[in-house]
């Protein structure tokens, strides 16, 4: 298998992680022909479904004392069986075809998504819940859709961000700026060893099409509202789904768990 898809999925007591993961492998084969998908996951939650083609249990897991499952995100370059990655997060859907996406990641170490779309396909670079990012000067990057191949260059980042998770307490207290993060926040620690690999971000892939619209009532400029679901009522017709008024011809990270609009 030389390229696919993979992200964790380790359930807590608020989420169903498992249940996430089946929907977006769902989606994915829906969609691509080029899909073949990968989750790593833990003993309590592993699992077996049609549309997940390997599912790899963590010898050891480095958060099976955290509320919050990111400290094991770093061993995706080594557990990946994949020479071309695309690592995800399980809270995606898809709902286009991709294939062509292969080609030109494929021609790179490294690429991430680069600030994110809101449901109107505006890309949106500043939002509240990022100012750790702007306060450290750190690339506004997304793991939750990030391309990787076996590189030298590859292996080195995720080394460093395995070194910045398992060094988090001193990190967040000495390398970062009013950072009170008490888990290490997966965005954060790539956004950091990227810096620290590429400090004048000069070799940041920032590829428009490579990324996808981010649910967030700030990203969309609703954070007045108590419930920006409630005005933007995500439904669906058919195979298609719809943000607002608008059509979502992107990968959409939906956010909010309990969204029932997505069994499609």
């Amino acid at each position: 298998m030389s390229k696919g898809f993979l992200w964790f999925a380790q359930n807590n007591d608020k989420t169903d992680y498992v249940e996430l993961s089946i929907r977006l492998a769902k989606s994915i084969k829906k969609h691509n022909s080029q899909n073949k998908i990968c989750v790593i996951t833990d003993e309590k939650s592993k699992f077996e479904n049609e549309y997940v083609d390997l599912v790899k249990v963590l010898k050891q897991d480095e958060s099976a004392d955290h509320e919050v499952k990111w400290a094991n995100e770093y061993k995706a370059f080594s557990i990946t069986p994949f020479t071309h990655t695309i690592k995800l997060e399980s809270d995606l859907l898809w709902t286009i075809n991709t294939d062509w996406w292969w080609h030109h990641l494929g021609q790179h170490d490294l690429v991430f998504s680069v600030n994110c779309f809101d449901y109107r396909s505006n890309v949106v670079k500043d939002t509240i819940y990022r100012k750790l990012f702007t306060r450290n000067q750190l690339p506004n990057i997304y793991n939750g859709l990030m391309y990787f191949r076996k590189s030298k260059k590859a292996k080195k980042f995720f080394n460093i961000v395995e070194n910045l998770v398992k060094k988090w307490t001193m990190v967040r207290s000495e390398l970062l700026i009013a950072c009170h993060d008490p888990y290490p926040s997966t965005d954060v620690v790539f956004a950091l060893a990227y810096r620290m690999m590429d400090p004048t971000m000069k070799d940041l892939i920032d590829y428009r099409w490579f990324k996808f619209i981010h649910n967030k009532a700030d990203v969309h400029g609703l954070d007045r509202f108590a419930n920006h679901n409630d005005y933007l009522l995500p439904n669906t017709s058919g195979e298609k789904v719809y943000v607002g008024e608008t059509r979502v011809n992107r990968v959409w990270h939906y956010h909010d768990k309990e969204l029932d609009v997505l069994n499609i």
